[in-house]
């Protein structure tokens, strides 16, 4: 049944993240392509494919953010409507508008305005909140600074922060590693594997198929389609890499162990 018309029971509540059949089009252009995804719950999953592969579009998708031509989209079971402040969103961060005059602590605020109403101010509780989430990330000490004088991987944490604060079973993603330094990768990862010993279910559209291993448990391949799902060190093999990048990428990001020599 397609979102345009959904219902409004429960369908595959044990998986965290369960797409059917889903397809996107941009005008002529197939972005998507009766894509079937599921994602259990508590388990730190990659979204891994070329540029242009449909793995962005597929985030926007499941939030709710671009409609489908076909399929749908539940979180927990529930359509994503029935999720709101249940799910963590980091987008990409070439999509924010970073000159914005707004300072560290008031954007991980902005993660707690569902609980707090738009109207209110945030109180001394909300601000305490806020102050541990920046912590979380080594970012305390910037609190007061204006969103535009931070780094790139500064201003990255300071979003993950926003959607931390959240307190939601399912944080999503998009390229949170991209263009950050070494330390600032680190401190991100650490943080998303807490989360998911602590039960939380953590999506990332990731690119740097030479970490997939060491970050991550459960792994979807995508180029338009599904190519392969499951868990990591099921899924990564070189004959999913060739389908879903092509030979020549794929002899790069194969397994050091099934190299040859």
């Amino acid at each position: 049944m397609s979102d345009n018309h959904p219902d409004t029971s429960l369908h595959e509540p044990d998986q965290a993240l369960h797409v059917e059949d889903l397809t996107v089009a941009y005008g002529s252009v197939t972005a998507l392509w009766d894509i079937d995804i599921d994602i259990p719950p508590s388990v730190m999953c990659a979204i891994v494919g070329p540029n242009g592969s449909g793995k962005s579009t597929l985030l926007k998708t499941a939030l709710g953010l671009v409609k489908p031509v076909a399929g749908h989209v539940r979180f927990l079971g529930r359509p994503v409507r029935a999720m709101r402040g249940q799910i963590g969103y980091v987008p990409q961060r070439q999509s924010v508008d970073w000159d914005f005059p707004i300072t560290a602590r008031e954007v991980v605020e902005m993660g707690l305005y569902r609980s707090l109403g738009w109207l209110r101010r945030p109180d001394a509780r909300a601000r305490a909140r806020a102050m541990d989430a920046l912590a979380e990330l080594g970012m305390q000490d910037y609190a007061g600074r204006q969103i535009s004088q931070l780094s790139g991987g500064q201003q990255q944490r300071v979003f993950i922060a926003r959607a931390l604060v959240q307190d939601a079973p399912i944080l999503i993603l998009d390229e949170p590693m991209a263009g950050v330094d070494a330390s600032t990768e680190a401190i991100i990862i650490a943080l998303l594997k807490r989360l998911r010993d602590a039960g939380r279910t953590i999506i990332v559209v990731h690119h740097d198929l030479t970490t997939v291993q060491s970050y991550f448990d459960w792994l979807v391949m995508m180029n338009v389609r599904v190519i392969a799902q499951g868990p990591v060190r099921e899924v990564y093999t070189p004959e999913n890499l060739r389908a879903t990048y092509g030979r020549q990428l794929a002899m790069i990001a194969t397994p050091a162990g099934d190299r040859d020599g």
